[in-house]
């Protein structure tokens, strides 16, 4: 069995940080592991830099040092913090393509998180880098590319093993099905200028992975039904306070007969607590319609704490309800887009660094129908609390990390599997 978490709300950084806001003092909950984190906030992964720039960074309370590797190697040197959570520091760099690699130390100097992103090291001629996926990734087949580029360049060919996938504009989705999965991909990328002459390129690798496609469900069928129970008209508002112990939820949540979230009084919410809220209600109505005993796949009240923390999300960039679908046996990722269903359940992740957490509805598509966004259902800032929006995916800023995008689909109660 799992350990028991306590009994305190845990909540991550940017689970439900819109794409301007990334501030650690927002996050609710005053005990999580985001005291620990760090995080690269300039430059952004894939964006091309000078050899010598400027890396802006934030850290939690408790990282008491930091330490930043390129490739492997350290480029500055253990550095202690007396305090600070966000500073800047003067990077030189040869040209390439390294890893960042920042590194979160405690007070005895052993490595408590880190967070790595590739960057572009260029001086003045036409560049091309590959923004998601990140070079050595283990990635679910089928594979979404993102290229950023230099304005020099016009188009991008994208090819694996010497095999040509496709040619895209600079921050277009290219979607590639891999008809082999298990091994490792040398994938070449070629940046052409208007002319048609290759004017710059670059080379990653990926492993691909055969990923899942979990069967038909009601269960989402049953969180579309309660949608409509919360209004649009702003009287159910976005709030994401600091330093409260509340669980997001608009409305009281009961579990086995007894309060496991008190909801807000003015009916407000964030985005995890208000996907928790439909899900537990949505439970509620397939428990009894399969005859269960009030029990989701035998969790007892005090580990449903438990599965919340993995719902909630545990780590930067974390799949969130994804792991607590499969830690507790319940559902499954859908990593092929094609099959996603309005009432699958989203994590996704911007190339910023922010998140959001919501219930898909739909694909947006461009003229030639390719996938371009997602419409879905959640609480936010830009809609005034609980409504309707769109994302679209990218290759840089505020827009969407195809390789960060997770799709959970509940299971019937029939297809539980055992957890402990």
């Amino acid at each position: 069995m799992r350990a028991p978490a306590a009994l305190a709300l845990l909540i991550p950084l940017a689970a439900c940080a819109p794409e301007q806001q990334a501030d650690k003092s927002k996050a609710p909950g005053a005990e999580f592991d985001q005291d620990h984190w760090v995080r690269i906030t300039s430059p952004q992964a894939g964006r091309a830099v000078e050899p010598d720039f400027l890396l802006e960074w934030s850290a939690g309370a408790d990282v008491a040092g930091l330490l930043l590797e390129a490739d492997g190697a350290v480029v500055r040197d253990v550095t202690m913090l007396d305090g600070e959570t966000e500073g800047i520091w003067r990077v030189s760099l040869e040209e390439g393509a390294p890893t960042l690699r920042l590194v979160g130390l405690d007070a005895d100097g052993v490595e408590v998180s880190e967070h790595s992103q590739r960057v572009r090291v260029v001086e003045d001629v036409p560049w091309v880098t590959v923004t998601s996926p990140a070079d050595g990734a283990i990635v679910p087949n089928p594979v979404h590319f993102t290229v950023e580029a230099s304005h020099e360049v016009d188009s991008v060919e994208i090819l694996a093993d010497d095999w040509t996938l496709g040619t895209v504009r600079p921050g277009q989705l290219l979607t590639y099905d891999f008809s082999g999965t298990g091994f490792e991909r040398a994938i070449d990328i070629y940046g052409y200028d208007e002319a048609g002459e290759l004017v710059a390129s670059d080379a990653i690798t990926i492993t691909v992975d055969a990923g899942t496609t979990p069967g038909d469900s009601a269960f989402g069928d049953h969180i579309l039904g309660f949608i409509d129970d919360y209004p649009r008209d702003g009287s159910y508002d976005y709030w994401w306070p600091s330093g409260v112990d509340w669980g997001g939820n608009p409305h009281d949540i009961y579990y086995l007969g007894r309060l496991f979230a008190a909801g807000d009084p003015e009916n407000r919410s964030f985005c995890v607590g208000l996907t928790f809220e439909v899900f537990m209600r949505a439970f509620d109505v397939v428990d009894r319609e399969w005859g269960g005993d009030g029990s989701l796949n035998g969790i007892d009240f005090d580990e449903l704490y438990t599965f919340r923390t993995d719902w909630y999300v545990r780590d930067l960039y974390g799949m969130g309800i994804v792991d607590a679908m499969l830690n507790y046996g319940i559902g499954d990722r859908v990593t092929d887009w094609d099959e996603a269903v309005p009432g699958d359940i989203i994590q996704f992740w911007r190339h910023s660094g922010s998140g959001h957490n919501a219930i898909f509805i739909d694909w947006l598509t461009d003229s030639s129908g390719a996938t371009v966004g997602f419409t879905y259902w959640s609480t936010q800032g830009s809609t005034d609390g609980v409504g309707y929006n769109d994302e679209y995916f990218g290759s840089s800023g505020g827009t969407v990390d195809p390789s960060h995008f997770f799709l959970g689909r509940v299971a019937d109660p029939d297809a539980w599997v055992p957890w402990y």
